[in-house]
C-alpha cells in the first residue's frame, strides 16, 4: 500500500493521520472499501498498526489516526477544555468529514476499542456533527477494548477506577518507569515477564506521557458515567464483527466478548454475527507480537 501522512488543524487541536491506499486504487471504479484503525492509550497509530496494515487484503483505503494528545496529534486540556472519550470521537468525526469517509469498517485496540464503541454508537443514533447521520459502520473489530474487561459492569468499573491514581502519578512524574510498569501489571498481569519487552513498552508509552495520562483518566471518567442502560445501548448498536483477546489476559475479557455475542445473536441472529478469537500465549500486547495473525482474522471476519 502507498502511505500518505497528513495533518488536520482544528481551532484548538491538531490531528495527525496516515492514509494507506492500494497501489492500483482507482476511485472511478466504484465505492472503495475502507477501514479505520484506532490505537491504544499513549501509543501512536502507526506504531500500533503498520505491520497489520501490511497484511490486510480486502480494503482499498485504510485510515490510521493518532488520537488526541498521542502520536503527532496535539490537544492539551485546560480549565476551559476537557479531555474525554466524546472529545476524541468529536475529533474523529471531524477527520472523517474532512476525508469524506461515510462508509467504512472499524477496528479498535484497547482505548481505541472503547472509542470505536462510542463512535459506532453515536453514528447509529445520528448524533454529534452534521455528518454523523451519513456515517455507516459496516462491521466492527474490538481487540481487548478498554471498559469491557468483565461480563459484570460493576467489576469493569472498579478495574477502570484504578487508572485514576495512576494517571495522576504519570502526570506528576512521567520519568518514573515504575508508573508504566504499574500500568502493564494492571492490563497484563499474567504476561511473560521480560525486562527487555517491558522496557520497549515503557519507551512507547513515554513518548507522549501527558496524552497517555489524559487517556487513562478519560477511560475512568467514561466508566464512572456508564450505567447498564448505556452499556446495553453500546452493545446493541454493534453491527457485526470480531472480538480478539489474548489467551493470557484476564478471563473477564472473554466473558465480556461472550456477552456481546449472546446479546447480538438474540437480537438479530443472522445479520449480527459476532466471532471471538483468543490468541494463545499472548497478553494485552497481542497487536505487537501477533500482527500477521490479527490481520488474518480481520481479513476473514470483517
Amino acid at each position: 500500500m502507498i502511505k500518505q501522512r497528513c495533518l488536520l488543524q482544528f481551532a484548538e487541536s491538531q490531528i495527525a493521520y496516515s492514509l494507506f491506499r492500494r497501489k492500483n486504487f482507482d476511485p472511478a471504479l466504484g465505492t472503495p472499501r475502507r477501514l479505520v484503525l484506532l490505537h491504544g492509550a499513549g501509543v501512536a497509530g502507526e506504531l500500533t498498526w503498520t505491520y497489520i496494515v501490511n497484511y490486510l487484503k480486502h480494503w482499498d483505503e485504510v485510515l490510521v489516526p493518532d488520537l488526541l494528545g498521542m502520536g503527532e496529534s496535539f490537544f492539551e486540556p485546560s480549565d476551559r477544555l476537557g479531555f474525554s472519550i466524546e472529545d476524541i470521537c468529536h475529533s474523529l468525526f471531524g477527520l472523517l468529514t474532512h476525508e469524506a469517509w461515510h462508509e467504512f469498517d472499524l477496528a479498535g485496540y484497547s482505548l481505541g476499542g472503547l472509542v470505536a464503541l462510542e463512535l459506532n454508537d453515536q453514528a447509529s443514533r445520528e448524533l454529534g456533527l452534521e455528518s454523523t447521520p451519513d456515517t455507516v459502520i459496516h462491521s466492527l473489530c474490538l481487540i481487548e477494548p478498554a471498559l469491557l474487561s468483565d461480563s459484570s459492569l460493576q467489576s469493569s468499573l472498579l478495574f477502570r477506577q484504578s487508572f485514576v491514581p495512576l494517571a495522576k502519578s504519570i502526570k506528576t512524574n512521567p520519568e518514573n518507569d515504575q508508573h508504566f510498569i504499574d500500568f502493564l501489571d494492571l492490563v497484563s498481569p499474567n504476561r511473560k515477564r521480560s525486562e527487555q519487552i517491558d522496557k520497549l513498552a515503557i519507551k512507547r508509552l513515554q513518548l507522549r506521557p501527558s496524552g497517555f495520562a489524559h487517556a487513562l483518566a478519560a477511560v475512568s471518567e467514561y466508566a464512572d458515567d456508564l450505567d447498564n442502560f448505556k452499556l446495553q445501548q453500546l452493545i446493541a448498536s454493534i453491527p457485526k464483527g470480531l472480538g480478539i483477546i489474548g489467551g493470557l489476559s484476564n478471563p473477564g475479557l472473554l466473558q465480556a466478548q461472550q456477552m456481546i455475542k449472546a446479546q447480538l445473536s438474540k437480537a438479530k441472529p443472522i445479520a449480527k454475527t459476532w466471532h471471538i478469537e483468543s490468541l494463545a500465549n499472548t497478553d494485552h500486547s497481542l497487536v505487537y507480537v501477533r500482527p500477521k495473525v490479527i490481520a488474518h482474522l480481520i481479513n476473514e471476519h470483517l
